[in-house]
């Protein structure tokens, strides 16, 4: 009866030693787990290495603009350039239509359904210009190969322009514009889901200027940019105006709202896509030190630029090219924005 007695304490202990033992392994493992997870998070897998499947790149074409110096300063949040920007980025294809026999006849159908009902004339191998008189004289330029054009309406004719007969706020604005590219079949869904902006704008002479509110306005601009590429955002060449931009007046009759449209959209293939090394930050903010990057936007007679924030963005060009490639956006004070093409200078021809 002893040996059971002993036998029952020694199962008993074993049970409450054993259980002890299966607790410090769960929680074992649970803080295994979680440190491995916490060791990947802060020291992840470095990405596999650029594949730069285009080959060398075509530089990035930035509109022709009077070169210009500042004196910089750096003042970001953190006091001093990002350091955790990435060292590499994919660059997309971006069809460029080629010549055909049905351009004309594509460039033809949006000139009629702009009112455009006149013949053309030829400017050159790609361009044709449609000209109307009524209700005002007005020119329609379209490059007939990438689908590109200019719609002008000369308001400065007809000085009724500068006496609003309705009022639009924002929305209305933008309403009008999606439908008007819907008319005539030119509202991409990139475009449609991106982002836009509103300026306020009245007559000075011959000219169009800032107004300060939509009281004090005789015209509306609504420019449209494209939605993120792969998750980031896409600057345009002007930090002012969009890929696609337009001039309303302040007019209830529809024929006289548009008097100005800028299209320059080009698509991009998401399902082509290729990754290659970048240039570092700080070697990009040596380069627009020295004159180096684009300036897209800054405040007239400014002499010093307070950069206050430094980001890798898509830049989406207003002229065809083969690639969506990333630039170094710089931004800050006056109303500064400015880019530095962000590839490798190996893989630029």
């Amino acid at each position: 009866m002893a040996n059971l007695g002993e036998t029952a304490v020694v199962a008993r202990k074993a049970i409450k030693y054993g259980g002890i033992a299966l607790v410090f392994l769960m929680i074992g493992r649970i803080i295994l787990t979680a440190s491995v997870a916490y060791w990947k998070k802060i020291h992840p897998a470095p990405p596999p290495p650029p594949d730069v499947l285009f080959g060398k790149l075509p530089k990035i074409m930035f509109p022709q603009a009077e070169l210009a110096t500042f004196n910089y300063s750096l003042e970001t949040p953190t006091g001093g350039l990002p350091s955790k920007l990435p060292g590499q980025f994919k660059v997309f294809f971006m069809p460029i239509k080629k010549a055909s026999l049905l351009a004309y006849d594509a460039a033809q159908a949006v000139a009629t359904r702009l009112d455009f009902i006149l013949p053309s004339k030829k400017l050159s191998e790609t361009e044709y210009r449609w000209d109307a008189t009524d209700p005002i004289p007005s020119s329609l330029t379209i490059n007939i190969i990438t689908g590109a054009f200019v719609l002008d309406k000369r308001w400065q004719n007809d000085p009724s322009y500068t006496t609003p007969t309705i009022y639009y706020n924002d929305a209305q604005s933008l309403d009008r514009m999606y439908n008007l590219l819907s008319r005539v079949d030119l509202l991409p869904p990139d475009i449609k889901t991106g982002t836009s902006t509103i300026q306020y704008l009245k007559a000075d002479k011959d000219q169009l200027v800032t107004a300060v509110s939509l009281s004090q306005a005789h015209f509306v601009q609504v420019n449209l940019y494209r939605a993120p590429v792969d998750s980031v955002e896409v600057v345009a060449p002007r930090s002012d105006r969009g890929l696609i931009t337009a001039v309303l007046a302040l007019q209830r009759e529809d024929e006289r709202q548009f008097v100005n449209l800028n299209y320059n959209y080009f698509p991009v293939d998401l399902d082509r896509s290729a990754v290659y090394p970048l240039i570092g930050v700080a070697e990009a903010w040596q380069r627009l030190q020295k004159g180096a990057g684009f300036i897209a936007g800054v405040k007239p007679n400014t002499t010093n630029v307070v950069i206050r924030d430094i980001t890798l963005q898509y830049y989406d060009p207003d002229t065809a090219q083969q690639f969506m490639q990333p630039v170094y956006v710089f931004t800050g004070d006056p109303d500064f924005t400015a880019y530095v093409p962000a590839v490798a200078d190996a893989w630029l021809e």
